[in-house]
């Protein structure tokens, strides 16, 4: 209680319904129908629903969830798993929330270690255009971590490492080349293969015009997409004629538009007489990537918000945003 009352913002952040059911499956290797069953036998958990019935959880319930199936992995029945949970939470405990900061250190220590090791090995697989052992890496690291761990830490922590080897002659441009391919097309892969967006509105995604790195603005996309918002992705090098015609039609709360070059950064001020035209409420603008932080001094000239925190913390802030600008709304 007194760590909750220290850290109001974390407590009401471990409580806000974020995961869908299929991004709680794949983080706990456990399938939909039997969190479903869990549920439905036992009250556990109480995930929140959205407005179209879809379940979002937690991170206490993704936590829940795993100390409830370390136990049934120990031998313990999922039904003598849920009455040894009674008998603690009847003597004032509870494991899910007590052990958490004991968790959240164990956890930081072991991704830490086995993260860099599943990203070096990710990236000796991909310079070898070894495809099957790096799609097996993968795999191995999305039924262990989160997505935002995976995409942020092994994914594009590799891609930076080989870019980096690439401008420096280490490596031949087409190790750099296999290895963007190989991760646009499997992050474009998680993107149509989420679930139902679950949460209210839509959001416009794109590389600005001239802008051809997508892994930075896609990697963003899938988060933003397995935490169940309605994102439209229009991919690289969007020109921006005619480009209202199409925000009329989806009618976007939100638009996130990347550039790592200055010369595509500044290809995106016409968006502020763009958006002045735009016939509906005002969206939220949210604008990424290498130009904005080796460029510093265009950011005045831009319209809308700048993203140079890390992945996880820039999807933190625009769901954050969103959420305050759907609830002024509704006021």
């Amino acid at each position: 209680m007194q760590n909750d009352q220290k850290n109001g913002t974390a407590s009401e952040k471990d409580s806000l319904p974020i995961y869908n059911i299929k991004a709680v499956s794949g983080m706990l290797d456990l399938l939909p129908v039997t969190l479903r069953a869990w549920e439905r036998r036992y009250g556990l958990p109480t995930p929140h629903r959205g407005e179209q019935g879809y379940r979002l959880y937690s991170p206490y319930d993704v936590r829940l969830l795993r100390w409830l199936k370390q136990q049934n992995d120990t031998g313990m029945s999922i039904g003598q798993a849920v009455k040894y949970l009674n008998e603690l939470r009847n003597n004032g405990k509870d494991p899910a929330r007590e052990m958490v900061q004991e968790q959240e250190k164990t956890d930081e220590a072991v991704n830490q270690v086995s993260l860099e090791i599943l990203s070096r090995h990710f990236q000796q697989y991909l310079m070898n255009y070894q495809n099957e052992n790096a799609s097996e890496i993968l795999r191995r690291a999305f039924s262990i971590y989160n997505v935002d761990q995976v995409l942020s830490e092994v994914v594009q922590a590799t891609l930076v490492r080989i870019g980096d080897a690439w401008h420096h002659g280490e490596i031949p441009i087409a190790v750099e080349h296999f290895a963007t391919q190989f991760c646009e097309q499997h992050l474009m892969g998680m993107f149509y293969s989420s679930s139902v967006p679950t949460r209210e509105g839509t959001i416009f995604a794109a590389c600005a015009p001239g802008e051809m790195h997508q892994v930075g603005i896609l990697s963003l996309v899938v988060m933003l997409r397995w935490r169940g918002w309605d994102v439209k992705y229009f991919g690289q090098n969007l020109s921006l004629e005619r480009i209202q015609e199409t925000l009329n039609v989806i009618k976007p709360n939100t638009i996130l538009f990347t550039a790592t070059t200055k010369e595509s950064a500044l290809a995106l001020k016409p968006l502020n007489l763009i958006l002045e035209k735009y016939p509906f409420e005002q969206p939220l603008v949210f604008l990424g990537g290498l130009a904005f932080q080796n460029f510093p001094e265009l950011t005045s000239q831009m319209p809308g918000e700048i993203l140079n925190l890390s992945p996880s913390k820039n999807i933190d802030l625009i769901e954050k945003q969103i959420y305050r600008k759907l609830a002024n709304q509704k006021e």
